[in-house]
């Protein structure tokens, strides 16, 4: 369980669509907005481990056209949040604050971006399966639950971190009319770019 931990804290520091979208989103909204997006991805990484047992996750992947619709459905909601992000003007965050998201929007952007995500499901498959100790008397079902568990800690951890520290940027930067557009502005490429992602090296 140790080394599991161990790997999974390393996973969660390489870059990665979730752990940029976390950057993005606490850069631009403040380290508590970040926190939302980071509990509502690792909701979606429990309905991930949920889906992992069940089995569905191993149809998806053995589904060429579940996969692509998956693809789609992933790049379709990044690119819509990109075109949100390019929406913004120095002019309408001075004086409407139309960028800002309630706590629910927040944490729903964090699930939704973890559940379209075709990588999470290939990586949950790949990761979690071999770590289970087939010479254990716990049912390999409930061992996947528990690494699950695991390793939504340590994105709790590493993610933790990566929107405290983005969360500064905020702090300097959010207060400023046009600084607040530019870090909508720089979301919204980084949102472009996942998108693109989704159908690259897959």
């Amino acid at each position: 369980m140790f080394q599991f931990f161990l790997a999974a804290l390393i996973v969660a520091v390489v870059p990665g669509p979730d752990n940029l979208f976390v950057l993005a989103q606490s850069a631009t909204f403040g380290r508590k907005a970040g926190l939302r997006v980071i509990l509502g991805l690792c909701t979606g990484i429990g309905i991930q481990v949920a889906l992992l047992v069940a089995g569905v996750s191993a149809i998806i992947v053995n589904s060429p056209v579940a996969f692509f619709v998956l693809q789609c459905c992933g790049a379709v909601y990044l690119l819509y949040l990109a075109f949100r992000s390019f929406q913004v003007r120095a002019s309408a965050v001075k004086v409407s604050g139309a960028v800002s998201l309630s706590p629910k929007q927040q944490y729903t952007r964090g699930v939704i971006m973890n559940l379209t995500n075709p990588k999470a499901v290939l990586f949950l498959l790949a990761f979690l399966p071999p770590a289970v100790d087939m010479k254990s008397s716990m049912a390999p079902a409930l061992q996947m639950v528990c690494l699950g568990a695991l390793f939504i800690f340590s994105v709790l951890i590493v993610f933790g971190a990566v929107a405290f520290a983005a969360g500064f940027l905020n702090d300097y930067l959010g207060k400023s009319p046009k600084a607040n557009r530019n870090l909508n502005w720089a979301s919204g490429a980084i949102f472009v770019l996942l998108a693109v992602s989704l159908f690259v090296a897959i």
